[in-house]
């Protein structure tokens, strides 16, 4: 059964086209030119008028032609499994992490409410017990969020509502609080330029910034220390998200994008769906911006670039 399998693996079924296509070839043309070379020399005997036209060579034409077109489409086919294979494996994969994802912080919030309903714990306790808890919740409800709107932006003809917003606010208002909810001994600083407008919708961008926040505490080595910046770069906004984590190699900087891609390390399993840079890119795309990372290698940090185009405050006040 395995060896039937290996056998009609469309990468072996297309190799295997591949020497047909080329046998056929030669045939065809050996074949043509033999048959040529025999109706040549009865038409130089017989008519020789016959061999002004050219018909022949059109035909061979024809036939490559039409071998060819067989060749590209079989080609098309291949690439689409490809790319079925891959999507496939990663939504195998992105099953198996989304299942240990929910198990996780479920598994805590019943050990410890267990705990409690055993022990009674003392009020200390119970407050480190609570924290634990809310923990957990927040991370089952962030991959819930990041589930639903994956889904959504998946969906054809997904409108947002953008309206003006002043950028500069909104990125404060968010990422202030989140100065105090870091790990012990981490940092973000905070460079926003004042008064930098664009139209968005706010709560599609939240999801943006909550994922680049979680990306970042997710691949910190040791207590993380960010820095986001805000400026604006002649018609653009752009905002700038940097750490100092485990960075990046070059051949990874495009593929992070994916849905469900997550980068591999070596002994070590590290949380999240595969979800975030996804929900980042499609969410800027559909606000027509860009976004991309930069990243000098490994245990060197990435930076993720945003830009919006800019709107003025009077647009806004309309």
């Amino acid at each position: 059964m395995k060896l039937f399998r290996r056998v009609i693996n469309p990468l072996f079924a297309f190799v295997a086209v591949q020497l047909i296509w080329v046998i056929i070839v030669i045939s065809w043309i050996s074949w043509f030119m033999g048959s040529h070379r025999r109706l040549r020399a009865l038409a130089e005997q017989y008519s020789p008028d016959l061999l002004q036209r050219g018909w022949d060579w059109l035909i061979l034409i024809e036939g490559l032609l039409l071998l060819g077109a067989i060749l590209a489409g079989v080609y098309v086919i291949f690439l689409y499994w490809r790319r079925q294979a891959a999507l496939y494996r990663a939504q195998h994969q992105f099953i198996a992490q989304v299942t240990h994802e929910l198990k996780s912080p479920i598994a805590s919030i019943q050990l410890h409410l267990e705990t409690i309903r055993r022990r009674q714990p003392d009020p200390e306790q119970m407050d480190t017990f609570l924290d634990t808890m809310l923990a957990d919740t927040d991370r089952l409800n962030t991959l819930v969020n990041n589930l639903l709107s994956a889904n959504r932006l998946e969906q054809r003809g997904l409108k947002l509502n953008l309206t003006p917003c002043n950028l500069s606010e909104l990125i404060t208002n968010y990422f202030r609080p989140q100065q105090y909810a870091l790990p012990k001994a981490g940092t973000m600083a905070l460079d926003i330029a004042p008064e930098i407008h664009v139209r968005a919708d706010t709560d599609w961008l939240k999801a943006v910034f909550r994922n680049l926040l979680e990306n970042a505490l997710l691949y910190s080595n040791g207590p993380p220390a960010l820095k986001l910046t805000l400026q604006a770069e002649g018609d653009q906004a752009h905002l700038t998200f940097a750490d100092q984590g485990r960075g990046l190699e070059k051949k990874e900087l495009k593929k992070v994008f994916r849905m469900f891609y997550r980068v591999k390390s070596s002994g070590e399993t590290i949380r999240g769906s595969g979800l975030g840079l996804f929900i980042i890119r499609a969410v800027i795309l559909l606000h027509r911006g860009k976004v991309w990372i930069e990243s000098e290698g490994l245990n060197k940090g990435v930076t993720v670039h945003i830009t919006l185009p800019l709107i003025s405050p009077v647009k806004e006040r309309e």
